[in-house]
């Protein structure tokens, strides 16, 4: 079993995230949901709030929601080196993302194209235009979703396979352990019980289950 640290995404709370706490709880993991201003975004304290949250007898896992992924992957990336605290990379296991626009978003570029970049906040530095490097030595998984119901097609007309907000090839890196797509919109990701299946997986083989029912899951 795994503590588990729970980042929720772009307009969100930590309260949106409790059922897939409580999922992955009745899985045998102790989780923690960590809330945070995701347009007014103070890294250091969210990162200091992050440590806190680790466990030191349990393998530690960060699930990360859309930008609370992209925001595991930087909390890693900035104890990678060898100068890192005792809360260094070690202390995380893996990190699953869900959703997460991993290259950057288009949609948030875009918004931004048309000057209205205002409203994504201090977000577009972490990550959903400005693109930081997120190379890493946990593994991470990513899992995306294939549903195209989201805001993405009244702000961008393409036929792009998405999960409405964020596209399939936004949410993969080469230095991924795994990638895995579901038939399911961006925010119905953090709602649906295989997604709390294929977490737990992750955590206890450093890949996906690939032996899952057809009408969920879609190879990318």
């Amino acid at each position: 079993m795994a503590h588990i640290v729970v980042l929720h995404g772009l307009y969100m709370h930590g309260l949106v995230m409790k059922p897939l706490a409580s999922r992955l709880r009745r899985k045998g993991h102790s989780v923690q949901v960590v809330s945070y201003n995701s347009v007014r975004i103070n890294e250091m304290l969210l990162f200091k709030r992050i440590r806190n949250c680790l466990s030191e007898n349990e393998k530690n896992v960060i699930v990360g929601h859309s930008l609370g992924g992209i925001l595991a992957v930087h909390f890693v990336n900035s104890h990678n080196d060898k100068h890192a605290p005792i809360d260094s990379i070690d202390s995380i296991d893996s990190i699953v993302t869900i959703g997460s626009p991993l290259q950057g978003a288009s949609i948030a570029k875009e918004i931004q194209n048309r000057k209205l970049g205002f409203i994504l906040g201090n977000s577009k530095e972490q990550g959903l235009v400005d693109v930081n490097q997120l190379t890493v030595d946990c593994p991470i998984g990513s899992i995306a979703g294939t549903l195209p119901i989201g805001i993405r097609s009244s702000i961008i007309r393409d036929r792009v396979p998405s999960d409405g907000t964020v596209t399939v090839e936004e949410t993969v890196l080469p230095e991924l352990k795994d990638h895995l797509c579901l038939n399911y919109s961006h925010t119905s990701l953090i709602y649906a019980k295989q997604t709390v299946e294929q977490i737990d997986y992750f955590i206890h083989h450093h890949e996906f289950k690939r032996v899952v029912e057809q009408r969920e899951s879609v190879e990318c």
